[in-house]
């Protein structure tokens, strides 16, 4: 299949890229690197995300010319969607995507749906970054520094700076030709861990107030309200990453951080360690993701979404059967 994806984006001419709401490093990251491929390949490119790009990746090359309207569905012979396991994942543009004549689909999610034409689904993989790379490497193309940049980022993020199981001794290798291309380390670390805002690290303190301990400390969880992001004049972006700090418990089996983004609607953030898969618990309420990182979404309000969701990840943690 990498062949095949390498061989249309040979081809065709006209494309547009699109990753999911609420973006990660991985997908602004995957957006870019393979923008800046296309481009130099000479392609017509537009790259598509629903909402901003957080703040901390914005040093990216590219981010800044990532557009959250499509219009002119018709001039585009290709559409690439990046790092989502359902095609809704992408947001409102979803429906209208579906008119562009051929969608290849990229991920590296366990729970992945198969909905394009071309689909290239790899859960072994550190990050969809990687993947894309093995797709250069079949083009073949030279990567610049700004893509290998790219890349770098999407892969360090995504690995939780290399300490999740998801890294690999192919990931590192990559990791380290990215160095090798002229990616900065220290630069790229600074960027996404040492440039929080005043407002972001009050909400973090808010935030860690409400960490609480279930199932003799095997359930660690935390949450930010919407009253929070007001008082501190913050957003859902700044809310990035906040699922590991309870997930850095030594006692805590699974991570949650509930995110309150409506009334009546939450977004719940799972994280856990070792052979206990939160892909599956996600899937009890219609999500999805990896063995050790998934997320959903309940309705209801924040208070009986976190009562639920504890009770149920404590009933899990009993229930589940070892893993690899």
């Amino acid at each position: 299949m990498i062949a095949t994806i390498a061989q249309e984006l040979k081809n065709n001419e006209r494309f547009l890229l699109a990753t999911h709401v609420n973006p990660d490093g991985d997908a602004i990251g995957s957006l870019g690197a393979l923008a800046l491929v296309l481009e130099g390949m000479g392609k017509q490119v537009v790259a598509y995300c629903q909402d901003e790009v957080p703040e901390f990746l914005r040093f990216l090359p590219y981010a800044d010319r990532i557009v959250r309207e499509i219009s002119g569905l018709d001039r585009f012979e290709v559409a690439v969607v990046l790092d989502c396991g359902a095609l809704d994942r992408i947001g409102s543009a979803a429906d209208v995507l579906q008119h562009v004549g051929k969608i290849i689909h990229i991920d590296h999610h366990s729970s992945s749906g198969d909905f394009g034409q071309l689909n290239l689904v790899r859960p072994e993989c550190s990050s969809t970054a990687e993947i894309l790379y093995e797709i250069f490497q079949a083009i073949p193309v030279s990567l610049t520094p700004e893509v290998a940049e790219n890349i770098y980022t999407a892969i360090l993020t995504d690995t939780g700076s290399f300490r999740f199981a998801n890294t690999t001794a192919r990931t590192l290798a990559i990791a380290a030709e990215m160095v090798s291309l002229g990616v900065g380390p220290e630069k790229v670390a600074g960027e996404i861990y040492d440039s929080m805002s005043s407002e972001r690290i009050e909400l973090l303190a808010r935030s860690l107030d409400t960490l609480t301990l279930r199932s003799n400390g095997r359930v660690a969880a935390m949450h930010v309200s919407r009253q929070m992001l007001e008082e501190t004049g913050t957003s859902f972006i700044d809310t990035d990453g906040f699922v590991n700090y309870p997930r850095a418990i030594s006692s805590a089996e699974i991570a949650i951080f509930f995110r309150e983004i409506a009334a009546d609607a939450v977004n719940v953030s799972l994280r856990s360690r070792g052979g206990l898969d939160v892909a599956e618990f996600a899937r009890i309420h219609g999500g999805g993701g990896h063995h050790n990182a998934a997320a959903f979404r309940l309705e209801g309000s924040l208070s009986e979404v976190v009562e639920k969701v504890l009770t149920e990840a404590g009933e899990f943690i009993q229930d589940a059967k070892p893993g690899p």
